[in-house]
């Protein structure tokens, strides 16, 4: 992984986290923990921002990696809202998809997007 980046935003209740450079299922388990994690403590959202990433996970492990990481098996840190911001051109569009159908099906809210106005409008908490 070349970096990435936290940043808890209490004006917008929301943990940003941004990552450059290549990622590999073992950074972003440690991405998703870590950002899970400081929203639970918060009761804030998680806005991943991948945007200038490219991902090297298997397709299977897209599948695997929710019924798996520690982090999804506590409810606290399963129920915390969650948005990948993509670019449409990357390579790996339809692996985020398939990510998000089974996050879907788990019941842990989480959705891809390509806008960060569209990706903030559904994080926006309810008042």
């Amino acid at each position: 992984m070349n970096s990435f980046d936290i940043f808890v935003d209490h004006n917008l209740k929301l943990v940003k986290i941004t990552a450059t450079g290549e990622l590999f299922q073992a950074d972003g388990e440690k991405i998703i923990s870590l950002a899970r994690e400081t929203a639970a403590e918060h009761s804030y959202h998680v806005l991943y921002d991948i945007r200038q990433a490219t991902t090297t996970v298997s397709f299977s492990s897209w599948f695997h990696l929710p019924r798996e990481l520690e982090v999804f098996q506590k409810l606290p840190t399963r129920k915390v809202k969650a948005a990948v911001l993509v670019s449409a051109g990357d390579k790996a569009v339809e692996d985020y998809k398939f990510y998000e159908n089974v996050m879907e099906n788990l019941g842990i809210p989480l959705r891809v997007f390509f806008s960060e106005t569209e990706a903030l409008e559904w994080l926006a908490p309810v008042s």
